[in-house]
């Protein structure tokens, strides 16, 4: 796994919390009745909690000036400087 990929997941408490209570409500909702039986909402739960960890990790490199591109079927999200590989591409044609 880059290194990159571990600072955005494995070493964010961010995303701990998350996993810690999502799995928190999954393990719970085999316990209440009916039991062995995970309902949607839970799913929906542990979905959205994992979308706030995904926020806290682009919050976090917005933070440290690192660009964020979240990708998700037919939508995509991009945060950061966008013409940052344009100027580059401008200045080197300019140099040469």
């Amino acid at each position: 796994m880059p290194e990159t990929y571990k600072r955005a997941t494995i070493k964010n408490p961010a995303f701990w919390v998350c996993l810690t209570i999502t799995i928190g409500l999954f393990v719970a909702g085999f316990c209440v009745p009916p039991h062995g039986e995970i309902d949607g909402s839970l799913l929906t739960a542990g979905g959205i909690l994992f979308a706030f960890a995904t926020l806290e990790t682009v919050h976090v490199a917005l933070r440290k000036g690192v660009d964020a591109k979240v990708k998700h079927g037919q939508t995509e999200l991009m945060v950061g400087d966008l013409d940052k590989d344009q100027e580059k591409q401008d200045n080197y044609e300019e140099s040469e």
